[in-house]
């Protein structure tokens, strides 16, 4: 009898055969070489020490599916007391968690766990103690000091990197460590774990898939318990046997019996092993059982039968691993119940000594939002930093010329990203490049979410990734990396871990690219706490804001106009030349209406200006940053020139212009001399790919010297 089944053609042979395995096992293999599915209990297991387990080995894994089932009880009955509000069940997966908490490095292998992996935690190293600080939402919770659920692990001393409640999203990040990890030719490996549901996601298939083309050293351990909250595995999969997926990818599939906490380690082993040497990815499929519901606030009795979660805790893994011990001589009865004794009686007071931590003060909810705070009180005036410029160039080729100094000077930075290697992107951004830094050039598939995720692994593992969306128009399918990963890591992780990682993104019209080539995005990632947003608008400010964006800690999203690529041109500085983030520009001093605006706009309120300088003395102000806004400028100029124009192309509904009118009205507005007004885009989707309608809604010096001009008459 076979342990676990393996379903990549070629790898088909059966592991941990017993002497008696049936001669013709072989004949019994379907079409395509993959074996019968079977699940096998541990009286059918080889002898524990013929896969280098000691007795030691298995009492250790027995405590641990153990201190974790007692531990789930003892946050079960206080959910029921009142005095936990939130728990989530990890009872029938310990074995799985054992397996794999034996079978990995610790504090070298990179862990990305899934929220039912309590048992993995404590095989790890985390004590009951530090899980039940989790459960009453302390100040001193190593997870997330009480930002997160319970079981939403960050556990940074031994590797686990921080995780959130949107299913799939760690996938990608797991396969971005495991380049990284492979690109610095390092010997550890990355797990990733996750549910059955997590297996239709698109974030799933992706990260696979990538995982796949690079042969990366990652194990992907899908925790099969047959339901996604209440939808049976037969509604969330047409292929149910999940380890055939990934042949798709060519990774090695195997299936093997999640109750079976031997079984589980000697897949783990094998695979981390095969990820070690070069071999490339796993999927291993364990399949286990969730006896409790989904969470403490589910009903489960809708959608399973009492007949069914009895059957199922019948075949308990913790009372059947217990009985293989004592018939192999590992433990004693007694022994088993000594251990099970001093467990509860130290778990019932680590329990006690939790409950009566601190809880998060008020005034810690603002903190480690950003890994780096920009406070810009003073404003800066007319004065502008001196800088060498190398020579005069257009945006896109001081782009390039700044992205191939970060390369060669940087050796963590990288760039990926869809057409970027080489062929040199879209616009030729990073043309030659590739040729240079193939391994750091990376062009990747036609996926912008895992696109993103995988940067945010390669940040997670301290690299400086550069991801490249091709259009700004398709980084909606990354929002859920974007504002659920990448701006939440730090505050929700408290402090332990960031993600040092630029998003560059052509945004804006006037290139006749109609409406999915044309869109102003500034204004939906501004409002997102823990992300930067700049907006550079000349050669000088693209090499300055890259810079600053490169070495923050925190993740920027760095837009550029695609007409103001070869449209604009001007001194490049030198190379290593940097912009504050958050600081705006005084492009052009005035004193009787100051024009704010960004991006492209900002050559086009020149332009105005100097064609009204005969009417009136215009200041322009560039604000560089989007998100933090320098208030401190933007309220300095308001103030001195008492008349407000804001002109950007986004639409004017609740776009960045509305921020900044408020700001003013809310702390300038007894200093202004007229309402403040703004000049922006319809509300339309932008921009319609007939010429007319182009020109129709692009807002250009006529229009801003006409809105000046009203707002001068006031």
């Amino acid at each position: 009898m076979s342990i676990f089944r393996r379903s990549r053609r070629g790898r088909e042979k059966e592991l941990l055969s017993q002497p008696d395995s049936e001669p013709d096992a072989q004949q019994k293999r379907g079409p395509e070489g993959d074996a019968d599915r079977k699940i096998v209990d541990l009286s059918e297991l080889t002898h524990h020490r013929d896969l280098g387990l000691s007795d030691k080995d298995l009492r250790e894994m027995y405590e641990v599916m153990l201190t974790s089932r007692l531990v789930d009880q003892k946050i079960w009955n206080l959910n029921r007391m009142g005095k936990a509000p939130f728990s989530i069940s990890s009872s029938g997966h310990e074995a799985i968690h054992a397996g794999i908490a034996k079978a990995i490095r610790h504090g070298e292998d990179w862990v990305l766990p899934y929220y039912r992996d309590l048992g993995l935690l404590l095989g790890l190293g985390m004590t009951p103690y530090e899980a039940f600080l989790g459960i009453f939402a302390k100040a001193e919770d190593p997870n997330s000091g009480g930002r997160q659920m319970p079981n939403h692990w960050s556990l940074p001393r031994v590797r686990v990197v921080t995780g959130s409640s949107p299913i799939a999203t760690q996938l990608p990040h797991a396969a971005g460590i495991a380049y990284g990890l492979k690109l610095d030719g390092s010997n550890d490996v990355v797990i990733c774990n996750f549910g059955d549901g997590a297996t239709s996601k698109g974030d799933f298939h992706e990260a696979l898939n990538f995982a796949g083309i690079h042969k990366l050293p990652v194990v992907f351990i899908c925790e099969n318990n047959g339901y996604a909250i209440s939808v049976p595995l037969a509604m969330e999969s047409a292929v149910t046997e999940l380890y055939k997926k990934a042949a798709a990818y060519d990774i090695e599939g195997i299936q093997v019996d999640g109750k079976n906490p031997i079984a589980v380690y000697s897949a783990v082993k094998n695979a981390v092993e095969k990820a070690r040497s070069g071999g490339g990815a796993t999927f291993i499929e364990a399949i286990a059982y969730r006896f409790g519901p989904h969470t403490s606030d589910d009903d489960d009795r809708s959608y399973r039968s009492k007949e069914e979660v009895d059957a199922a805790k019948a075949d308990d893994p913790l009372t059947k691993f217990g009985d293989y011990l004592t018939a192999h001589g590992c433990a004693s009865d007694f022994e088993l119940l000594q251990l099970k004794d001093g467990l509860v009686e130290s778990i019932n007071n680590q329990a006690a000594l939790a409950q009566e931590v601190s809880d998060p003060t008020p005034d810690s909810v603002g903190t480690n939002v950003y890994a780096k705070v920009i406070e810009n009180k003073v404003p800066v005036r007319f004065e502008k930093p001196s800088f060498t410029s190398i020579r005069t160039g257009n945006v896109i080729d001081a782009l390039r010329t700044s992205l191939g100094h970060i390369l060669e000077t940087d050796p963590s930075s990288l760039i990926l990203g869809e057409d970027v290697g080489r062929k040199g992107g879209v616009f030729m951004a990073t043309e030659g490049l590739w040729h240079k830094y193939p391994d750091r050039v990376i062009d990747t598939p036609l996926a912008e979410s895992s696109l993103v995720g995988f940067g945010i692994g390669l940040a997670f593992l301290g690299k400086h990734p550069i991801v490249e969306i091709q259009f700004a128009d398709f980084i909606h399918s990354a929002f859920d990396q974007i504002v659920s990963e990448a701006a939440k890591a730090h505050y929700r992780s408290n402090g332990g871990w960031n993600v040092p990682m630029v998003i560059r993104a052509p945004w804006g019209g006037g290139v006749h690219g109609a409406l999915y080539h044309s869109q102003a995005i500034e204004a939906i990632f501004s409002h997102i706490p823990g992300l930067k947003v700049v907006v550079p608008s000349t050669p000088k400010d693209v090499v300055g804001l890259l810079n600053s964006a490169l070495l923050d800690p925190d993740p920027v999203l760095f837009l550029e106009h695609k007409k103001a690529y070869r449209l604009i041109s001007g001194p490049i500085p030198e190379l290593d030349f940097q912009v504050p983030i958050g600081q705006a520009e005084i492009v052009k001093p005035g004193k009787d209406l100051t024009i704010i605006t960004y991006g492209l706009h900002r050559h086009y309120a020149l332009a105005a200006a100097e064609a009204l300088q005969d009417e009136a003395d215009i200041e322009v102000v560039d604000l560089r940053t989007i998100s933090p806004l320098d208030k401190a400028t933007i309220l300095d100029s308001a103030t001195r020139c008492s008349r407000v124009l804001i002109v950007h192309e986004d639409n004017i509904s609740f776009g960045a212009g509305a921020e900044v009118a408020s700001l003013i009205s809310e702390h300038a507005f007894w200093a202004l001399d007229a309402p403040v007004k703004r000049l922006a885009s319809p509300d339309v989707p932008l921009l319609g790919f007939s010429s007319a309608i182009e020109r129709a809604l692009m807002i250009g010096t006529d229009q801003i010297v006409k809105a000046a001009q009203d707002l001068l008459a006031i």
